[in-house]
């Protein structure tokens, strides 16, 4: 008998999935910002690095919308380098453009050094950040998109960077406060946004010039590899990633070894030669790039690495060691540590400074001192009169200082001898008398003349 049930089919039906349509420019900014403001912190204010070309103007234009669903307040900031004959035609640009969306506009001039130890793009980008790292908002956004990323990656290939220089540039830098929400967005997409909402730009004529290596690997390398691979700037995009996180590996090493083998957590502008000794060559090169990278220092040359490391290392402890890392900076060693010290300190010449209320004093070599009226600790405020004033001066000699009544009497010269205070520091150490007596020394305390009762109240000097 036939069975009545039909044969199973070897077809397994399945429902076509829907295609999802491709999120707006607007909703790729909205998407990254609200992803930002969840993980770090609510974003209240906004500075939008504005030059002028498609790419800045797309970004202020999504921003200006972006207003219109989220919360924040927003302004550009223009800088204006002075290397175009066009340059003030573009500050009238991007002044209008900001007018017309109501949007304070910082406009920001600088002067490039002389000497151009970064060449005219390095130094002009370094330039640019430094102003805008000063805005006080929460993000910095800048306009770099995918083919910037690429790039980015292919200059810093070419000079033979290290895992760190070919991450290039993050979507979020949180020390530096930087967004990039274009950062997987294409050069197409963004003139096709452009054109779209007719907006208007202005072209850099230095764009075209092939003489600079950013626009030569734009107009004469980039085009020959997206003929031949059509996914270039997607497959370089994701190799940076991958490069970035392994960044974050190797800087979390480096905060270990730092950690495990220091005492203290305060390890920036010094560093103890025994926490690279204790390493192999590999993490201590680590150590010491990521040491460089807090003190705010360029990276240097691998010959450079190499040799700073091998002479750290090898150098005595009563060696006046000196090796040049860059053309303001040199790093010194003293005793079991190094330090990063400006080059060609001279001595510092007499100076005097009366304290006149102030909560705050620049000395001449650019220490800065903080003044805070507290109870129970400081200068006696008692001494302190229309007579009497604190007087700031430096080192001259033959000073005595007694801080502890268990101590005799000693010389600051002494004193200074027997402290880990660097050589190259003493003559900077600032001095604090009322009238002619010696009250205050940075570091070494008060003298016991001048200290100040637990109900009593003092002036809290903070070098």
């Amino acid at each position: 008998m036939a069975s009545s049930k039909k044969p199973l089919s070897n077809k397994v039906s399945a429902t076509t999935p829907k295609k999802t349509k491709p999120l707006s420019l607007l909703d790729v900014v909205e998407k990254s910002f609200v992803s930002l403001s969840t993980s770090h912190k609510k974003m209240k204010s906004m500075t939008v690095a504005l030059s002028g070309g498609i790419d800045s103007v797309v970004l202020l234009h999504l921003l200006h919308q972006l207003q219109k669903r989220q919360t924040f307040t927003l302004k550009a900031s223009h800088v204006h380098h002075g290397l175009s004959k066009n340059a003030d035609k573009w500050v009238k640009f991007c002044g209008k453009l900001c007018t017309k969306l109501s949007i304070p506009l910082d406009v920001n001039y600088v002067k490039l050094p002389q000497k151009k130890s970064l060449g005219i793009e390095g130094e002009a980008r370094q330039l640019r950040y430094e102003k805008l790292l000063k805005s006080q908002t929460d993000l910095v956004v800048l306009a770099h998109h995918e083919d910037d990323q690429a790039e980015t990656f292919l200059l810093q290939l070419i000079r033979g960077a290290g895992v760190k220089g070919l991450s290039s540039m993050a979507y979020f830098d949180a020390s530096r406060r930087l967004w990039r929400p274009l950062l997987n967005t294409s050069r197409i997409d963004i003139e096709s946004y452009a054109k779209k909402h007719k907006l208007k730009w202005i072209e850099d004529e230095s764009n075209q010039n092939i003489d600079f290596d950013r626009n030569f690997i734009r107009s004469k390398v980039l085009p020959i590899l997206k003929n031949r691979f059509n996914h270039i700037i997607k497959v370089i995009s994701r190799s940076s990633s991958h490069l970035a996180e392994a960044q974050y590996l190797l800087d979390d090493l480096a905060q270990i070894d730092l950690k495990s083998n220091l005492k203290s957590v305060n390890y920036k502008h010094k560093l103890k030669v025994k926490t690279l000794d204790k390493l192999s060559n590999a993490r201590a090169k680590n150590v010491l790039r990521y040491w460089l990278e807090i003190n705010d220092q360029l990276m240097p040359s691998k010959d450079l690495l190499d040799e700073l490391l091998r002479q750290v290392l090898t150098a005595k402890k009563d060696t006046d060691l000196k090796i040049q890392l860059s053309k303001d900076d040199e790093i010194r060693r003293y005793k079991d540590e190094i330090f990063i010290v400006p080059k060609n300190q001279q001595t510092q010449k007499n100076y005097e400074i009366i304290w006149a209320g102030e909560s705050e004093i620049i000395l001449p070599n650019g220490q800065k001192l903080k003044f805070k009226k507290v109870k129970g600790r400081g200068i006696n405020l008692k001494f302190l009169d229309h007579q009497k004033k604190l007087k700031i001066r430096n080192r001259q000699g033959g000073e005595f200082f007694k801080p502890d009544s268990k101590r005799p009497t000693k010389k600051i010269k002494q004193l200074l001898q027997e402290s880990d205070l660097p050589p190259w520091e003493r003559d900077f150490l600032p001095l604090f008398f009322v009238g002619d007596d010696l009250a205050f020394v940075p570091n070494f305390g008060i003298d016991m003349k001048f200290q100040t009762k637990a109900n009593e109240l003092g002036l809290d000097v903070i070098l």
